[in-house]
């Protein structure tokens, strides 16, 4: 019983790929439970398949992001990208997703007062939130205090979250992160006033 005789044909493929393209050939190990399970050729025929596949599907991708970026529509861009391996109904929904994803990435990065206002005051309640639990923490269980530097990461995370579900923006938005940043050192800073 071999190395590979419980990979599945998927595993099989991605393994044969590694291999090839780290190594330039594939193990004998691995050549030997290919052959047991099929031809090396129609193996071979698989695995090039799978990279026409998804060669097509970048392909279509970047047309996608262009036509997108172009301010054309979705039904327009479903009329010029053409396929020999997707059906149209996998390309509207190809193109669907695709628009969706870039669209809701613009929202996120666009930086509007909406968004200041709301990660001001994100700053104002995640500092106090994440200010109080760490105090709580640091009460019940004292031996947090000695790694009170490592302490900073939890407070960075509640902050985040905070001000993630205040703002509904990630840290990608500049504004965010920087309201998270700050949150984060006012923490740092009544931590230190309330050691003193």
């Amino acid at each position: 019983m071999g190395f590979y005789s419980k990979f599945s044909e998927q595993d099989l493929i991605e393994s044969y790929k590694n291999q090839i393209d780290y190594q330039g050939k594939p193990s004998k190990e691995l050549i030997e439970e290919i052959k047991k399970r099929s031809s090396l050729k129609e193996f071979q025929l698989k695995v090039e398949d799978q990279k026409k596949t998804l060669d097509e599907r970048n392909r279509i991708i970047r047309e996608i992001h262009q036509h997108y970026m172009n301010k054309s529509s979705e039904l327009e861009c479903l009329t010029q990208i053409n396929s020999d391996i997707y059906t149209k109904k996998e390309i509207r929904l190809m193109i669907h997703q695709k628009y969706n994803h870039i669209s809701q990435n613009v929202e996120n990065l666009k930086v509007d007062s909406d968004t200041i206002l709301f990660s001001i005051l994100g700053i104002m309640v995640s500092t106090i939130a994440s200010s109080v639990i760490l105090l709580l923490c640091l009460y019940q269980f004292e031996f947090l205090a000695i790694f009170h530097f490592y302490l900073i990461i939890p407070v960075y995370i509640i902050n985040y979250l905070i001000i993630k579900s205040i703002t509904r923006k990630t840290r990608d938005n500049l504004v965010v992160f920087l309201a998270t940043f700050i949150a984060t050192i006012l923490n740092v800073l009544i931590f230190i006033l309330l050691l003193r």
